[in-house]
């Protein structure tokens, strides 16, 4: 439990990374005062949340396969 707790920490990680830069570099090319850039945090949001999501789904379908885990 602990390596696929590692590993999708990893992942989540990965993740967050690629999408705070790719904010980060559409407030450059934009502004960060502008719509374009409202809207790429507002889709960064969704996607992380979707991958949180996803994430913890995986989890917790490890953790019925293990209920020994604690």
């Amino acid at each position: 439990m602990l390596r696929t707790t590692g590993q999708l920490i990893g992942t989540w990680l990965r993740v967050t990374l690629l999408l705070g830069l790719a904010v980060l570099i559409a407030g450059w090319i934009w502004g960060f005062g502008s719509g374009p850039f409202a809207l790429a945090v507002v889709a960064a949001v969704v996607v992380e949340t979707f991958a949180v999501r996803g994430l913890a789904r995986e989890w917790v379908f490890e953790a019925r396969g293990r209920w020994w885990w604690l």
